[in-house]
């Protein structure tokens, strides 16, 4: 009779070990697939961070799982391409993408995403050498002084759409640089011209000067010449005071002014014949003062 009892003792104890062995086998399968379709929803919202947290998650449900492995492996290294291309690693972002559409058992939306992205990198690389020997042209035509050659051909840049994505950021940079550095140099160029023209006027000789000077200038108008500290105004060439073969009024260059601060540059730091340059160069590049100080003076 005791004999009997122990084995339907042994008998309930195997069923209980075996249905709780069961029972917490059944829920970790359902953790383990859980895991799993939260970690695809993820990769489907862009979401990669909260992929692999589910993909590891999934893998301590199932330790060494084949299928969690890849998913997580494949979304590791999507996430390092996008890394690679923000800091302007294209060999790297290519190698990455490479992998991840090569993979297979894993996330067929990531190896879509990183077909399309392989064949981004490589236009992408296309570009920046285009736009990289565009610069290279202009910063030669700044170091041989033409400054005015050097910011056409930097248009070429910066009309092209594609410049200001954030793939070419560093040439972006340089060329701006590049620009400001013309502007300037045309500037200086104008103030250069014009001492040059003085000094030669100045030279035929000092009681034609004066009796010049006197001729067009009132006696308040000549104090005001002599003690002022700026760029002379008085001493530009007629044609630097011209556009279009008129002459610019004080009028219109009153006008210049608010024009140019409205746009967000510093008119008021400039002299009339800034100004008068300004004009110019819009007139001659074809385009609005508002835009070209937009683009130039600011």
């Amino acid at each position: 009779m005791k004999k009997w009892v122990w084995v339907v003792a042994t008998i309930v104890v195997a069923l209980l070990i075996g249905g709780y062995a069961y029972s917490n086998h059944h829920a970790t399968a359902k953790e383990y697939q859980a895991a799993m379709a939260n970690g695809r929803t993820a990769i489907q919202s862009k979401h990669y961070t909260q992929a692999e947290s589910y993909f590891q998650n999934a893998l301590k449900r199932r330790l060494n799982d084949k299928t969690a492995q890849t998913y997580l492996t494949q979304t590791q290294r999507y996430v390092a391409a996008d890394s690679a291309m923000d800091s302007l690693k294209f060999d790297n972002a290519e190698k990455h993408y490479q992998d991840v559409k090569g993979m297979t058992g894993g996330s067929k939306v990531l190896v879509t995403r990183a077909k399309a992205a392989y064949k981004n990198v490589k236009v992408v690389r296309n570009n920046a050498k285009q736009f990289k020997k565009i610069l290279s042209k202009a910063q030669g035509e700044n170091k041989a002084l033409n400054y005015g050659q050097s910011n056409t051909t930097l248009d070429e840049l910066f009309t092209n759409t594609k410049f200001k994505q954030k793939y070419y950021k560093d040439i972006y940079a340089q060329a701006l640089a590049l620009r400001k550095a013309n502007n300037a140099g045309q500037t200086s160029q104008v103030t250069s011209d014009a001492t040059t023209d003085a000094s030669s006027s100045n030279q035929s000789g000092s009681d034609t000067a004066t009796s010049s000077s006197s001729a067009g200038l009132t006696s308040a108008e000549q104090a005001a010449a002599n003690n002022y500290s700026g760029t002379n105004e008085y001493t530009v060439t007629k044609k630097q005071k011209e556009l279009n073969g008129k002459v610019i009024t004080a009028g219109q260059i009153s006008s210049a002014r608010k024009t140019i601060n409205a746009a967000g540059g510093q008119a008021n730091a400039m002299s009339d014949q800034d100004v008068r340059v300004a004009l110019q160069s819009a007139s001659k590049k074809g385009m609005s003062l508002t835009k070209y100080a937009q683009q130039y003076l600011k």
